[in-house]
């Protein structure tokens, strides 16, 4: 299984820097990549719905929370949300929740309960590193190297080639992400149908950040 350090020394590597022999070391390249290591980790989980990361919850309205305007229903994201990927009323998503308002820290809609899945950053699924697959894992590898250029090395002309890697490598890693989705995949039902099956609700109605709770 790959480690926190394996993708340090690979970062490292991409720097022409000596490797660590251990994360705790006291030397300013271990201090860096200590410093910027869970925000790259974050911010490359926030970049795609990676299926590694995916979980699905049935979520209930909040009823110590009631909109001034707008949707009735309010739920709060969980602890471990980092970006929406699919919201239903049912439970097999069937039909897409297409009217609906995802704010930074709740949903809002105009029925309860909700089915949602979403990237998780959760220490078993997205930051659990024995479910990256390669491609992921090179693109965290580069992405810290990128960030860690300078301060380490204060070479812009190697900072340059590493981001064009990482652009590779995140894309690289997009891709095959899409080809280990569910296969067959079907696309969501049109307005139309949904609109013969009753399901159309209402439309987006402004602005609906004012919450009384």
């Amino acid at each position: 299984m790959v480690s926190k350090l394996e993708i340090w020394n690979a970062a490292l590597d991409e720097l022409g820097h000596e490797i660590l022999s251990d994360t705790g070391e006291g030397n300013r390249p271990g201090q860096v990549l200590a410093r910027l290591y869970d925000n790259v980790v974050a911010d490359c989980l926030a970049e795609a719905s990676w299926n590694f990361a995916m979980e699905t919850i049935k979520t209930e309205a909040d009823t110590g929370v009631t909109p001034e305007f707008g949707y009735r229903y309010v739920f709060a994201k969980p602890s471990d949300w980092v970006r929406t990927y699919a919201v239903s009323q049912d439970e097999y998503f069937t039909y897409p929740l297409l009217h609906y308002y995802d704010d930074q820290g709740f949903w809002s809609a105009d029925s309860t309960p909700l089915y949602i899945r979403y990237v998780s950053n959760d220490t078993g699924l997205g930051l659990e590193m024995s479910r990256w697959g390669a491609k992921f894992r090179r693109y965290v590898e580069l992405e810290l190297a990128a960030r860690a250029c300078m301060p380490i090395t204060q070479n812009a002309s190697l900072r340059e080639d590493i981001e064009k890697a990482r652009d590779r490598a995140r894309k690289d890693a997009k891709v095959k992400d899409a080809m280990d989705e569910p296969q067959p995949k079907y696309p969501p039902p049109s307005s139309w149908t949904q609109a013969r099956a009753g399901r159309i609700g209402r439309g987006d109605r402004g602005n609906r950040g004012r919450l009384i709770g």
